[in-house]
């Protein structure tokens, strides 16, 4: 069996979006560079450790890894779909996170239009109007998100204010490099970060 888990700059177990490296144990240790939370440097592994993942990750992870463990807790999924806030997306929408009934394609574990994969995402260039984020703080899925979709799309970014468990609005903003922020908004304890695609 092999392990893999996410550690933070102080080597201690972290969240995907705090990730600074990735140990895996298969009789040997080693260790990968994961440059704050890179889902493109994932190993192949049959359990993923993580300590305060935020649900979306835990979802996205929950698709590609048979089993994940946060907080010493097994995982099967998070169902949190209920308190998420309504996000305003338009035309063809990808939700990467969490599946609600009205996105055309969704990257998470559940969900009706749901496709298990984390990176790269499986779609051709600038084919979505909007992606929704939920609670997947990563700099290879905004990037992908970025490559999908349409100039002059937008991208939210919904997640937990840190009060709840979540992250501060001034540590996802460092996501957003790639897009112009076009507004920051609180909702039913989420915050709420819109960006456009300008090139």
């Amino acid at each position: 069996m092999k392990l893999a888990i996410l550690k933070d700059d102080r080597d201690k177990i972290a969240p995907l979006w705090r990730t600074i490296s990735i140990e895996t144990i298969d009789g040997i240790s080693e260790r990968v560079n994961a440059s704050m939370g890179r889902s493109s440097v994932l190993p192949n592994a049959d359990v993923i450790i993580g300590n305060d993942m935020l649900a979306g990750e835990i979802n996205l992870l929950s698709g590609i890894y048979p089993l994940v463990i946060n907080d010493n807790r097994l995982i099967r999924y998070e169902n949190l779909a209920s308190n998420y806030p309504e996000v305003p997306a338009q035309g063809k929408v990808l939700e990467v996170g969490w599946c609600s009934e009205s996105s055309d394609a969704c990257l998470s574990t559940i969900g009706e239009n749901s496709i298990q994969a984390i990176y790269p995402f499986p779609f051709r260039d600038e084919s979505f109007n909007s992606v929704v984020n939920y609670e997947v703080l990563d700099y290879d899925a905004v990037r992908e998100s970025h490559r999908v979709l349409r100039k002059g799309g937008k991208i939210y970014l919904v997640f937990r204010d840190s009060i709840f468990g979540g992250v501060k609005p001034s540590v996802a903003l460092k996501f957003l490099i790639k897009f112009s922020v076009s507004s920051v908004a609180i909702k039913q304890g989420y915050w709420i970060l819109e960006g456009k695609k300008v090139r």
